[in-house]
This record gives structure tokens, C-alpha cells and sequence, in this order.
């Protein structure tokens, strides 16, 4: 008589969002994970999707990675991507201490996302961490000098103080780094978010599947946060369906035209 074989489990799946500013990081993330490959030059993101899988001995895991722009002009358009998200992973580049800024407000110019209140505006209830990236360029030397020319530096793994009573919020990255109450923490916790986590794709295919690995092990085992006592912010009904690539592109070309048109 044959043996059985157990039946394999059907994979858990997970939606994720990456949001945070234009170059932050998002795209070559998705890319090293889903592609296997370092994106080498520079192409701005409309919305792309990617897929992945991650496997182990207890569970596999479809991940839906969702790429969004950062832009100021796909603002009205993002949002649409938030839907049935399982978390949102909010990124800013080390390297650039504004993009972390703009995660909790606005900056100068006028009108650069304040990912804070779009995510609690369109998915209260979905979990965020906060991601950085690069962190190769934490010690690059034309990095280190540049910043230091405008007097700043890198975002840092100093410890700053003790972690707050009740923080459970993740520490470490690639290098292991388990002890210290971090800026990246910090401002985590400031946020409400699950947690910091950092990587670099350029460097370290190990520090990406981490993140993924830890994002997908939180969406599966812990229970969604409360909602706020504000309801969601509703979407425009004129916004049935994600436009296509083609779509925003024009649109983004017809806005840069009028901005260069002058009346006489």
C-alpha cells in the first residue's frame, strides 16, 4: 500500500506597498527581490507590480509588491494602490535625511507628500514599517562629504537614549545590530509604525529578502492594528480604475507643458 504524501499547505498571500519620495530606494529593492537584478540606471517609476516568492520549511509566501511614484503629481492616483494592502512600507533614502523628514511632514517646495497622513487618510487600519535604504552609502566618503558641506549626515545606527517602556519596535539590520534605542526606531515609533528595518540593494541581496521575510512573518502572525477613531478618507468616484503607464505619462507631459506656456 502506498504511503500518503501530505498535501502541501497553499501559500499564504500578502499585498504590499512601497511608498516614500522620488529615489528613495523602492524600485531597486523590488527589483533585486523579484529580478534578481540591480537596476544600473535611473528610470522614473509611473506604478509597476512585481511578484515574488518566499519559501521555507514551515510556509510559502506570494508576495504582491506594488512600486508607486513619489511624485506630487500621481497623488490623486496612489491612493487607489492602498486597497486590501496587508502593509505598507514606507522607505527613505540614508543617505538624503530629507526623505525621512517627509515621512512625518511637509518639506519645501509646496505640495511633497506627507506619507503620514495619506497612509492614515486611505488605510488606517493597514500596518506601516518604516524602511531605509541604502545603507551602503552610510559610509561612502563623496556621500559623507557632500552632506557635510550642508551640514548633515547620514541616517545613523547611534544610540540616542533608552527605548521607551512598551516599545516593541524591531532594531538591527544588516549588520546584526541588536542593542541601542536607534534613529531609525525613533522615528518609527514617532510614526506608529511596526517597526525599522534597513538594507542596501546595492550591496546586499541578504538585507532585502530579510526585510521581505520579516514584513511577510508580521502580516502573518500579528493582528492587524486598531483603527483610528476617524474614518478612512473615501476615494474620488471618478477614479474607477488605475490608469495605465501610457495614461499618466501624457498626463505628466500635458502638466509640464502648461507649466511652460505664458500669456502674452
Amino acid at each position: 500500500m502506498r504511503e500518503r504524501r501530505p498535501v502541501p499547505a497553499a501559500p499564504a498571500r500578502c499585498k504590499l506597498v512601497l511608498v516614500g519620495d522620488v529615489q528613495c530606494g523602492k524600485t531597486a529593492m523590488l527589483q533585486v527581490l523579484a529580478k534578481d537584478c540591480y537596476p544600473e540606471t535611473y528610470v522614473p517609476t509611473v506604478f509597476e507590480n512585481y511578484t515574488a516568492c518566499l519559501a521555507s520549511e514551515e510556509q510559502r509566501v506570494e508576495l504582491s509588491l506594488w512600486d508607486t511614484s513619489g511624485s506630487p503629481y500621481y497623488d490623486n492616483v496612489r491612493p487607489l494602490c492602498y486597497s486590501d494592502s496587508d502593509a505598507v512600507l514606507l522607505c527613505f533614502d540614508i543617505s538624503r535625511p530629507e526623505t525621512l523628514d517627509s515621512a512625518a511632514k511637509k518639506l519645501c517646495p509646496p505640495h511633497t507628500p506627507q506619507w503620514k497622513t495619506e497612509i492614515l487618510d486611505y488605510c488606517p487600519n493597514t500596518r506601516v514599517l518604516l524602511i531605509g535604504c541604502k545603507t551602503d552609502l552610510r559610509t561612502d566618503l563623496s556621500t559623507l562629504l557632500e552632506l557635510s558641506n550642508q551640514k548633515q549626515a547620514p541616517i545613523s545606527y547611534e544610540q540616542v537614549g533608552g527605548a521607551p517602556e512598551g516599545w516593541g519596535g524591531l532594531r538591527g539590520g544588516p549588520s546584526g545590530l541588536t542593542g541601542g534605542w536607534l534613529q531609525g526606531c525613533a522615528m518609527a515609533r514617532q510614526l506608529g509604525a511596526e517597526g525599522y528595518l534597513e538594507c542596501s540593494a546595492f550591496t546586499s541581496e541578504k538585507s532585502v529578502h530579510s526585510i521581505f521575510r520579516t514584513v511577510s512573518g508580521i502580516c502573518l502572525s500579528k493582528a492587524p492594528p486598531q483603527p483610528p477613531q476617524t474614518p478612512p478618507r473615501s476615494l474620488s468616484k471618478r477614479l474607477l480604475h488605475l490608469p495605465s503607464r501610457s495614461e499618466l505619462i501624457s498626463s505628466t507631459f500635458k502638466k509640464e507643458k502648461a507649466k511652460s506656456c505664458s500669456v502674452m
